[in-house]
């Protein structure tokens, strides 16, 4: 089986494969990620490394043990040069590969026989070259010529590693022609060798050199980069650093990270700047405006005429609130504009209209001075109805309130009528809008609160669901891993079952396909459940819910609308799956909006109709999908409790 790997050498070897390695495919088509241009993988087996199952490859430099989980990678990396034994134990139920590397033991564990005994005979034909290849180089006995690593039929031979050599491998010696002298022509091929050493020395330092060179080339880059993009860039760099370092430490107990998570984190990463960017121009935005305030301010304190216009506002009986409202901005603004409309009124003299002739005692200046005083007077008292109608207003005591507000100016009216004393029209409308925007105001901020409430509990639902697909891919997981381990023993068994292996891998399929599922139903956000629920011992017999939960077990979400907050659990019409249950719940909500119990709240999904109407309108909407429907309610603690209420005395 190909691993459809951008490099050929990795196909070959992921191709002599002998056990079962699908579990590891995704780590077999990535191997060319931890791998050099002019590295080449010899062969490859599936083993546990750690309590981690992974790909174990042996290549002409190396050997390395790679394993990819959900939040990362695991990688092990020895030289060939540092290993210096080999033992390969093979077992009835499991086989393990032990290298010795450096004093230590690693153990490659639950390897298939023939993958690993390849691995293990390749390892020991390379330490028997690599013996006879340091023989050879400290003396060399005439007549005996130097040979390669022995490699097993039809298999490449094992390379040499990279510390001691190029990439291009360690050329092989010819035997010596028969009958030829062996002084003469040993000594020639020792100082060929030891010229081709001094060659590969000076290529060696040539390439360190060259090395240096590009260090110094990227720290240039790197300071440049800092100087052209600032500070802040270069403590991200930095601190991007240091999270790639810890999150190399971390990686041996990381695992796969799959398709569907990799594109939330890339959406979450975009939707992140997108509010980064709105974050800093509402910023600007800020300061402009403070800056506003600020000079608006310094032009008010230069000048008298507030102390005058505040002392003839608070004669009239107008006063500024200290506790202002909060919310509704649109409404709180257009409130704002009205109260600076009839404050000007009152300034202008034009909120109240008395009689222009009046004169006491002969003199017109008494006259209009104790008509002013009284339309004062009156204002105050129209004033003082208007205010306790904007302090107890409720959005239902609207009208009752505005009316109480035109007799109030009717009486000062009739008190008036002597001097002509009343309130204008045009301050009376004023005073009427100010009511109608307080009420919408509130009405507006008693909606906003309750969208709160239904997008945090929103929330709260995709949080669960969040924990619900985290707490299922762990069990799948962990079932894998189980039935890939007994998989493997069975194979390696003397005398495997087929019909064993047969149910193994028919179960392995089947969580493949509940991954498969899991992986759906995260990213189709309008996938999920419509429920049909009724609770006929609190609502009665013709009242139902008709709601939507991506929950993976829709009866969690039925079990919570069914706790002390009625006093019998809800009874289950139908649970109908489909992948854009959000159009099938709004389809059937439209239908039945006549039939709705809240018509203010529409987030409230209660309908006054029985079971079997919405039984005929699933079977219109929901086609194949609607499986099963109960419309009887079972209900038995309702009841139950009925019983028991009619035997009681």
């Amino acid at each position: 089986m190909s691993a459809q790997s951008p490099r050929p050498d990795v196909d070959a070897a992921a191709a002599a494969i002998k056990g079962i390695w699908f579990p590891v495919k995704g780590t077999v088509r990535s191997l060319h990620e931890v791998l050099s241009s002019d590295e080449t993988v010899q062969a490859i087996a599936v083993a546990h490394h750690d309590g981690v199952m992974g790909v174990l490859a042996l290549t002409d430099r190396r050997v390395l043990f790679r394993a990819q989980g959900r939040t990362g990678q695991r990688l092990v990396s020895h030289a060939l040069v540092e290993v210096t034994g080999v033992r390969w134990t093979n077992g009835l139920a499991w086989s393990v590969l032990t290298l010795f590397v450096a004093g230590w033991a690693a153990e490659f564990k639950n390897m298939d026989q023939r993958d690993g005994q390849n691995i293990a005979d390749r390892l020991e034909q390379w330490r028997r070259w690599q013996a006879a290849q340091s023989g050879n180089a400290a003396h060399t006995v005439p007549g005996q010529p130097s040979a390669g690593p022995v490699a097993s039929p039809g298999a490449p031979a094992p390379a040499q590693p990279a510390q001691h050599a190029p990439a291009t491998g360690v050329p092989q010696q010819s035997p010596p022609p028969a009958g030829g002298s062996g002084g003469g022509l040993f000594g020639r091929r020792r100082r060929e060798a030891e010229a081709e050493a001094a060659r590969l020395e000076e290529e060696l330092r040539v390439r360190g050199a060259d090395r240096e060179a590009l260090r110094a080339e990227n720290h240039r880059l790197m300071t440049e980069l800092s100087a052209v993009v600032g500070a802040d860039t270069a403590r991200l760099v930095q601190e991007t650093e240091r999270l790639r370092r810890a999150h190399g430490e971390r990686s041996a107990e990381l695992q796969r990270i799959d398709a569907v998570l990799d594109a939330k984190v890339e959406a979450g990463a975009e939707r992140a700047e997108r509010e980064l960017r709105s974050a800093r121009q509402r910023l600007n935005e800020l300061e402009v405006q403070a800056q506003e305030a600020e000079r608006r301010l310094a032009a008010a304190r230069g000048g008298l005429v507030v102390t005058d216009d505040l002392a003839l506002l608070q004669e009239a009986g107008v006063y500024e609130y200290r506790h202002p409202l909060a919310d509704a901005v649109a409404y709180k603004e257009r409130i704002g504009l009205i109260k600076d409309e009839y404050k000007a009124l009152t300034k202008n003299g034009r909120a109240v209209m008395g009689a222009t002739h009046w004169m006491v005692n002969g003199s017109a200046a008494e006259g209009r001075r104790m008509v002013r005083d009284f339309s004062k007077l009156m204002l105050r008292a129209y004033n003082a109805e208007a205010d306790a109608a904007v302090r107890g207003m409720k959005p239902h005591r609207l009208a009752s309130l505005v009316d109480r507000l035109v007799k109030s100016r009717e009486t000062i009216a009739r008190l008036g009528k002597t001097m002509q004393i009343r309130v204008t029209d045009e301050y009376h409308r004023l005073r009427v809008r100010e009511l109608e925007l307080t009420a919408d105001y509130l009405a507006k901020v008693e909606e906003e609160k309750e969208r709160r409430r239904e997008e945090r509990a929103r929330q709260r639902e995709e949080e669960r669901l969040e924990r619900e697909i985290v707490r299922e891919r762990a069990r799948l997981d962990k079932e894998r891993d189980r039935l890939v381990l007994a998989l493997n023993r069975a194979r390696s068994a003397g005398q495997a079952d087929a019909a064993q292996i047969e149910e193994l891998e028919r179960k392995l399929g089947e969580i493949d396909l509940e991954e498969e599922v899991i992986n759906q139903r995260e990213a189709n956000r309008r996938a999920g459940y419509v429920y049909v629920i009724s609770n006929i011992g609190a609502f009665g017999e013709s009242m139902v819910k008709i709601g939507l939960t991506r929950r993976l077990d829709p009866m969690d979400r039925v079990n919570e609308l069914g706790d002390a907050s009625v006093p019998f659990r809800f009874d289950v019409h139908a649970l109908i799956y489909s992948d854009d249950a959000v159009s099938l719940e709004r389809a059937l909500h439209h239908q039945f909006e006549d039939q709705r119990v809240n018509r203010v709240n529409t987030r409230r999904e209660f309908f006054r109709v029985t079971p079997a109407q919405v039984r005929d309108a699933l079977a219109r909407h929901a086609g194949q999908h609607l499986l099963e429907f109960h419309e009887e309610p079972d209900a038995p603690e309702w009841r139950a409790s009925l019983a028991a209420a009619r035997t009681r005395p």
